[in-house]
């Protein structure tokens, strides 16, 4: 936490009028800059990645893609020996065909029954008979399309496509492993949407002003921010809160880079400060004495905060350049010298 220190910037007036030779050293008032900031680190993340793996068990058949390489969208990365699944699969499909066929021959009996009942030469009967032949044909042709979209997904388990364009960030496994359910095979990230990663303490994260904007830092080099996710649950076991700052696009850090973050904190505006020295307390209020172009000091009231590292923050009374006794005791003894006005 860096806290900008007030400043007073001090001077010594020789007070050379009636009655008032002794000297009175003064301040004048300058405005203190509370820029206070939590620094803390993140980690650079893609906002899209995956861990790729099959649901089945079988040995790397095709592993085309090597760490580094990028990749279009549905590109295929890895496929497993799924030799069964297959078959299975073109067995449906030439299922299919057939019962597409068996249909077609059904309508057109059917259609050639509708025309002869028209003309009586059949009977009521034999239509119906054509009619429910033409039905059960649809519901077999239906029942093994159904079979067939079945067999070509379990195929489909057996390899792996990217699912969005990116970069390969790792490939676990060679040619002829074993890759069990759940492993993961490749691991795909989308480099050109990052973000950064802080963990804040809910201590911190509390006094956070949320209006400002974090700082990142990159090895010297600051990173355009984008939009920012604060997440309002804290984490149990570590206590801390999570930030999310969004990079906008084109920013050079990689993937996993730890990155300098800066986050400013609440009640950072500028403030008046003034010695506990210079502060005079008449009762229940508290004064300072004034020291004008004249060079006489003049009590003047004002409203002081609670004191801190041996001065009062001003909350009301008194005016950046404004000069003020340093010493109120001496301004006070000053001003009761004879012949003071």
């Amino acid at each position: 936490m860096n806290t900008s220190r007030f400043s007073l910037l001090a001077c010594l007036a020789a007070l050379s009028g009636p009655g008032l030779a002794t000297p009175l050293a003064t301040l004048v008032l300058g405005s203190q800059s509370h820029s206070a900031s939590y620094q803390s680190q993140g980690v650079v993340q893609a906002q899209r990645s995956a861990q790729l793996s099959v649901p089945v068990a079988g040995r790397l058949t095709q592993l085309p893609v090597r760490a580094g390489d990028n990749v279009k969208a549905g590109a295929l990365l890895a496929r497993v020996d799924g030799e069964a699944a297959q078959q299975s699969a073109s067995a449906s499909q030439a299922q299919i065909a057939a019962a597409q066929a068996q249909l077609e021959q059904a309508r057109r009996e059917f259609a050639r029954t509708q025309k002869l009942a028209v003309q009586n030469f059949i009977s009521a009967s034999a239509l119906d008979s054509a009619q429910a032949q033409l039905k059960t044909a649809e519901a077999q042709a239906r029942a093994q399309i159904a079979a067939a979209r079945a067999a070509g997904a379990q195929a489909g388990l057996y390899q792996l496509n990217a699912p969005f364009a990116g970069t390969i960030a790792r490939v676990n496994g060679d040619l002829g492993a074993l890759a069990m359910p759940g492993q993961a095979i490749v691991e795909l990230y989308d480099g050109s949407a990052l973000r950064v990663e802080v963990q804040l303490p809910a201590s911190v994260y509390n006094k956070v002003n949320q209006q400002a904007a974090p700082t990142l830092n990159w090895r010297g080099q600051a990173l355009k921010v984008g939009r920012i996710e604060w997440f309002p649950a804290t984490d149990a076991s570590s206590q801390t809160r999570t930030v999310r700052v969004n990079l906008q696009a084109g920013s050079p850090v990689p993937v996993g880079e730890m990155v300098q973050a800066g986050f400013t904190l609440r009640g950072s505006d500028s403030q008046l400060r003034v010695p506990a020295a210079a502060v005079s307390r008449q009762r229940e209020f508290d004064a300072v004495y004034i020291v004008e172009g004249s060079g006489r000091p003049s009590l003047r009231y004002v409203r002081l905060g609670s004191a801190e590292n041996g001065s009062f923050p001003v909350l009301a009374g008194l005016r950046a350049g404004e000069r003020i006794a340093a010493n109120a005791e001496q301004a006070a003894a000053l001003t009761r010298t004879p012949g003071a006005r």
